[in-house]
């Protein structure tokens, strides 16, 4: 039996492997593509929500499965995990946040995604010199899981065809996702919380009985319009620029690795995700 991480990225297949308490084999879309020979067809993630950007995801991997589940390979995964990330700023209306890795436009890249943050601190109190300044911001990550006992009881795959996160967006989506980045507690370290959703939720030709695991996680804290990097080599994305409540001088750019996969967003989604299995680690 085996657990699919949807992710072609090996860095964070070996972090969900190191953090999931699982005895499954945990294969991500590279070891999927060459135990089927066939390649995954890649996700629009077009939406302005977390969690319809996260659902193409989950909807793609499980097409591509019920199409191919003639494959012993195949009807041995037991389970789809996906996430989707980012940074939110209250005071800039949650942005980044789903746009966390495009917010600083084309080319896109980390460099130009801190620029533009930096940005738009300054604009908040009028910074025109190299002087400090902070906003409150949290780290969130939706895990998603769908476990499959019978790939025939989601045959109704085979009767649609989506492509794009934005076609799963309605109001009630929209409402679910603002309540749970409106719960986050700034002053906390982190926390995470559980729910779920059906498939029905996510599109009216869907049947209620198939149910989505949601597992969200969250990191407070900060984060400011200049950089720290006491680390060389450490960190991605805007960690040089986000101060966690747990380490208010140092930026997850200048703490180990150790020491913020125990208090990252994801961390604490993973927490929520193991305890589901009976387990905590």
């Amino acid at each position: 039996m085996s657990i699919l991480i949807f992710t072609g990225n090996s860095g964070k297949l070996s972090e969900f492997k190191n953090m999931i308490s699982s005895k499954e084999e945990i294969i991500g879309l590279s070891e999927l593509a060459k135990i089927t020979e066939k390649n995954l067809p890649e996700a629009d993630e077009d939406s302005d929500l977390f969690s319809t950007n996260a659902f193409i995801k989950l909807y793609k991997a499980l097409e591509f499965l019920y199409t191919n589940k003639d494959l012993k390979s195949v009807r041995e995964i037991k389970s789809i995990i996906v996430d989707d990330s980012g940074l939110c700023v209250p005071k800039l209306g949650f942005l980044p946040g789903v746009h966390s890795a495009t917010f600083g436009g084309l080319p896109r890249s980390d460099t130009n995604n801190r620029r533009k943050l930096s940005s738009e601190i300054n604009k908040i109190v009028n910074l025109t010199n190299d002087n400090e300044y902070r906003l409150q911001a949290f780290f969130v990550c939706f895990l998603f899981e769908i476990k499959i006992h019978d790939l025939e009881k989601f045959s109704f795959i085979k009767n649609n065809s989506f492509i794009q996160a934005s076609q799963f967006i309605n109001s009630s989506l929209e409402s679910f996702e603002r309540k749970l980045l409106e719960s986050v507690n700034l002053s906390n370290i982190g926390d995470y919380s559980t729910s779920k959703l059906s498939f029905n939720d996510f599109h009216p030709s869907f049947p209620t009985e198939n149910l989505v695991d949601i597992y969200f996680g969250y990191c407070c804290g900060e984060v400011s319009n200049l950089e720290q990097n006491l680390i060389p080599g450490a960190g991605h994305g805007y960690d040089s620029q986000f101060y966690s409540n747990a380490f208010k001088n140092l930026s997850f750019a200048s703490i180990t690795l150790e020491d913020k996969n125990k208090i990252s967003h994801r961390a604490f989604a993973m927490e929520a995700l193991n305890k589901s299995y009976g387990k905590s680690k």
